[in-house]
């Protein structure tokens, strides 16, 4: 997550003498003493591309992007739903139409890892059924990597992984399936999950679906790629720092992490164990806030989920709040001090802003407590243990670029974090002075003691920000995803997390809206501070003049339906803003 900025910052720190890379030597000598194993990973890895290669050619063959295809993928949602409920379309013939646009879009964007043989069988018995089965009767999906599907693997894109399918489905599929939802392809993510990039070693690396030359952001990337081509109207992601609101943000599509608990995580594949700090949580993105409402209601709204797993949270859908037409008192800010936004990002938080008084409610400035040292704390207390579960799955593993910063720090001596950390705090050399970068470096958490200080240092700052919103007795609140549109495949992606990560600790549902598009006239008047992070992400974003951006909105927890409520009165506000 966070340390996806490292991936620039150490290169740039073996520029200096003082090289990290030596660690990732070390790390090759030692484990070469079983270099079997590795030999035997790169043959099964072969093997994987291979088969994906001649997979994807057979059904080329197959499945063709004809007038009626063509027809189908055109369709909006309601047309789309209100087709299969009515029969005068066919699961069988949408399913297919959807595959050959995927297959389409794969050539351009690599989005896909895999389609999911079942799916057509699973069509034609809806297809045979008297009665249609739900209100998703047929109506295609994509679920992110990670997803258990019977017959099928989860790798997390680690070789390891391969050739291991599940004896049975994810919850989460499982529900969507008894809705009358197919599941018809799995979507790709970068290795481990905790990068903002999009590719593994097995997969390779997807890319933005609006625009190829971009980043498409992460971890949920391929699913947000393939909804932005026009390849599904919605799918699954998760989200533990990010993965679903900054691919949103990035594609210009709509997502929601909702309140933890309120999916189950069962048959969801993770490469730790523990996550200290925040609770990771599946949810659904979409191309509209109305599509993602409307498949996360029907989801909730009669404890499907409690059918499969007994320790979800049995919490209805709210449909009062949802539809409740009280005006509200909603919190905003368009900027960090941490890590600015640069460009347009901050004039779409005002233009919600705006929309919103439009309709009535009270907007009222927020300001947040400073996070330079939550930023530093938390991200080291999240990863303390997590690096070290994370160097079993990398054992004998190729290593996707996008995490490769990660396997750095996992063996990093604490002497070299503090000798990069002073680099950036002073200014010995003025060119790598950065007091954003200073902060990501912190002095790491060594011991249990040093976890319970870090624990309550990021208690008190959590508790600041719950103080503000009672004290101006808030509703929800309006903020920026990132401090920039999506950047050119190119540019070095520095990634400030501190838009999403902190709602993840707060465990407060938050959701993203596309609100407009970069123009790049901004660009030249932000004021870099000479900070060499702000350098970096100032010239990158030159290359995203077109990219979407979105907007995002908190809401407390467990109303995850007034989150939506706000998302879908933008939405009306302002219709396919992108475009």
């Amino acid at each position: 997550m966070y340390f996806c900025s490292y991936f620039t910052t150490i290169q740039t720190f073996a520029i200096t003498g003082i090289s990290s890379y030596l660690v990732y030597i070390v790390y090759l000598l030692i484990s070469d003493r079983l270099s079997e194993e590795r030999n035997r990973l790169k043959k099964v890895l072969k093997r994987k591309h291979g088969e994906r290669r001649e997979e994807f050619t057979r059904l080329r063959s197959i499945y063709k992007m004809g007038p009626e295809e063509r027809r189908i993928m055109a369709l909006s949602w309601d047309d789309l739903v209100e087709g299969l409920q009515t029969r005068t379309l066919t699961a069988t013939k949408v399913v297919e139409a959807h595959i050959a646009k995927a297959l389409e879009i794969s050539e351009k964007c690599n989005p896909v890892t895999d389609f999911i043989p079942l799916a057509h069988a699973w069509a034609k018995e809806l297809d045979e059924l008297k009665e249609v089965k739900g209100p998703l009767h047929g109506v295609p999906f994509c679920l992110k990597e990670e997803l258990d599907v019977v017959g099928m693997d989860s790798t997390l894109g680690f070789a390891k992984r391969l050739y291991k399918p599940a004896t049975e489905s994810a919850v989460i599929v499982k529900v969507l399936q008894d809705l009358g939802a197919v599941p018809f392809c799995k979507t790709n993510l970068p290795q481990t999950l905790f990068s903002y990039g999009g590719d593994n070693p097995i997969y390779g690396n997807t890319l933005n679906g609006r625009n190829n030359k971009l980043a498409p952001g992460g971890s949920s990337s391929g699913t947000a790629s393939l909804i932005a081509a026009g390849g599904a109207h919605f799918g699954t992601g998760s989200d533990a720092g990010g993965s679903l609101r900054i691919p949103a943000h990035f594609n210009g599509i709509s997502s929601l992490k909702p309140t933890p608990g309120r999916y189950s995580l069962k048959g969801a594949a993770t490469p730790i164990e523990v996550l200290i700090g925040a609770s990771p949580t599946l949810g659904i993105m979409a191309s509209t806030p109305v599509i993602l409402t409307f498949v996360m209601e029907k989801m909730l709204e009669h404890g499907h989920q409690l059918k499969y797993d007994h320790l979800v949270l049995p919490i209805p859908w709210n449909t009062p709040i949802l539809e409740s037409k009280k005006k509200l008192r909603i919190g905003y800010f368009t900027s960090l001090p941490f890590f600015p936004t640069i460009g347009d990002s901050g004039d779409m938080v005002l233009k919600a802003k705006s929309s919103l008084e439009t309709l009535g409610h009270t907007l009222v400035p927020y300001e947040m407590p400073d996070l330079y040292s939550l930023m530093g704390i938390s991200g080291n207390a999240m990863m303390a243990g997590c690096l070290k579960q994370l160097q079993k799955s990398w054992e004998f593993e190729p290593i996707a670029d996008s995490v490769k910063p990660l396997l750095f720090a996992s063996y990093m001596p604490s002497w070299v974090m503090r000798m990069i950390r002073m680099t950036f705090k002073s200014k010995v050399i003025p060119s790598l002075h950065s007091k954003r970068m200073a902060a990501s470096f912190d002095q790491g958490i060594k011991s249990v003691n040093d976890y319970y200080e870090a624990t309550g240092k990021i208690n008190g700052i959590l508790e600041k920000i719950v103080t503000e919103w009672k004290k101006l007795k808030l509703d929800c609140l309006i903020s920026n995803v990132h401090h920039v549109p999506a950047p050119p495949l190119d540019a070095p992606l520095i990634c400030a997390s501190v838009y999403v990560l902190i709602w993840n600790l707060l465990a407060f549902p938050a959701g993203v809206i596309p609100m407009g598009i970069e123009s790049g006239k901004k660009i030249d008047q932000f004021d870099d501070e000479g900070d060499w992070a702000l350098k970096r992400a100032k010239e990158g974003v030159k290359g995203s003049i077109g990219a979407p951006i979105g907007v995002q909105v908190i809401g407390l927890p467990y109303q995850d339906e007034m989150t939506l409520r706000i998302m879908n009165e933008l939405w009306l506000a302002n219709p396919n803003p992108i475009i």
